[in-house]
C-alpha cells in the first residue's frame, strides 16, 4: 500500500463520519495480522526508509505499536 491510499481512505472514512458530529479524532488506529488475530493498537507514524542517493526523500513510513 501507498501512501496516497491511505490518504484517501481517512478522507472518505472523516466525510463518512462528519454527519454523526464524529472527527478521525475519535478514531482508533489498530492493527491485525488477520481477521481472526488480536488487536494491537497503533501508536504512533514515523519514517521509515529515505532514498538511497541523498537519504532526505521518505519512501515509506512504519506505524509502530509500542507496548506501554
Amino acid at each position: 500500500m501507498n501512501a496516497n491510499k491511505l490518504k484517501k481512505f481517512l478522507l472518505n472514512l472523516e466525510k463518512e463520519i462528519k454527519p454523526y458530529n464524529r472527527t478521525l479524532k475519535d478514531v482508533d488506529v489498530n492493527f491485525r495480522y488477520s481477521e481472526n488475530s488480536d488487536v494491537y493498537r497503533v501508536n504512533s507514524v514515523e519514517n521509515d526508509l529515505y532514498d538511497s542517493e541523498y537519504n532526505k526523500i521518505v519512501e515509506s513510513i512504519i506505524l509502530k505499536h509500542l507496548n506501554n
